[in-house]
């Protein structure tokens, strides 16, 4: 090949043409190009904000849950003299209320929510154990028609709210939901286990065709230990 040739084909070769023909788009668009990055460099400012803010909306939203735990799992009882800072309640009562107020603030506060929805779960429990099933109701209804990881729990509250106003139609409506759609934190032979709960006094014979159907060669031990307690209460 020949000088001559060599360098016809070096002017004309394909990546040197690429390169020079973006190297003259990019003077002729100096201008446009400086603007697009410009906005390309915004637009990912704006983006590491929004993850910051939304990462650090999410960690106060626990620590408001956190702190209302806390309230909850406080001892009844006198202050302890070694430790005058920790909370406690003198009654039971006190304690119920003030975690009720508590649950609450972090449903106003953060509602919809994961930690808002494990709150209004809380809450619900609560007031059904003090005796407020309306409101016990309401909360435990709003938690369970969602999809939260909280929603087969307040199904299983609010079956037991049900049950103890005698509306055995609806708890076991709740109770076959979950037996039809297990989640992780109830599978479905723990649901069967409170439906035949729930059957032992008003068709015992059906709950315990229910028990005995649930008796698997492979079955969870922790599974089979509530069935064996089960039958024996029924005996």
């Amino acid at each position: 090949m020949t000088r001559q040739e060599l360098k016809e084909q070096v002017e004309h070769d394909q990546f040197t043409d690429a390169i020079t023909g973006a190297v003259d788009y990019a003077r002729a668009h100096r201008e446009q190009l400086i603007r697009w990055a410009g906005i390309a460099i915004a637009v990912l400012v704006v983006a590491g904000l929004v993850f910051w803010y939304l990462s650090y909306k999410n960690s106060e939203r626990q620590q408001d849950l956190q702190n209302a735990f806390q309230v909850l799992e406080a001892p009844v009882g006198p202050a302890n003299p070694a430790t005058p800072w920790a909370k406690s309640f003198l009654t039971q009562d006190a304690k119920t209320k003030a975690s009720i107020k508590a649950f609450s603030d972090v449903v106003a506060k953060d509602g919809g929510s994961r930690q808002g929805l494990i709150a209004q779960y809380y809450r619900g429990t609560l007031e059904a154990q003090n005796g407020s099933n309306s409101a016990a109701e309401s909360d435990l209804n709003a938690v369970a028609n969602t999809s939260s990881e909280c929603a087969p729990l307040a199904k299983i509250a609010l079956a037991q709210v049900y049950a103890g106003e005698n509306k055995i139609a609806q708890a076991r409506g709740l109770l076959q939901e979950i037996v039809n759609k297990p989640t992780d934190l109830v599978s479905k032979a723990q649901a069967q286990i409170l439906l035949a709960r729930l059957d032992e006094t008003t068709n015992p014979q059906q709950a315990q065709k229910l028990l005995n159907s649930l008796r698997t060669p492979n079955q969870d031990p922790a599974v089979t230990r509530a069935l064996d307690q089960i039958s024996s209460q029924m005996r």
